[in-house]
């Protein structure tokens, strides 16, 4: 399960994994998405509640929330990648290597070779 389709499992008492659940809830992102649709979810309510009908233009609260909404997922989505891509741009300017081009450990570029004497003069 994505972990938007485990978080609206949770909200909809639908059935779900715990442990999609808890890993969904580990990320910042996966944080955002459960306050962002249990506010959306909250203002539905009220809507329909107030007799707001499918044909009826929504009030003018509910397409402030949804631009703000859309205007912070475009700004998560657009700052992690920007963030994502410098990191990769600045880890190449110093000749690093990520993880996943090589798991081996680097070469030494100095080898210390110690030696001790204990008490009695040996070795």
């Amino acid at each position: 399960m994505t972990t938007h389709d485990v978080i609206s499992a949770f909200l909809d008492n639908e059935p779900f994994d715990t442990r999609d659940l808890a890993a969904a809830l580990a990320s910042d992102d996966g944080r955002a998405m459960l306050i962002d649709l249990v506010a959306l979810r909250h203002l539905v309510v009220e809507d329909v509640a107030a007799g707001w009908t499918a044909g009826a233009r929504p009030p003018r609260r509910a397409r402030w929330f949804a631009a703000a909404a859309a205007a912070v997922a475009v700004a998560s989505a657009g700052g992690y990648a920007i963030g994502h891509r410098s990191g990769q741009v600045a880890g190449e300017q110093l000749g690093l290597k990520t993880a996943a081009a090589s798991d081996a450990p680097p070469a030494p570029t100095r080898v210390l070779e110690l030696k001790w004497q204990d008490a009695n003069g040996g070795h």
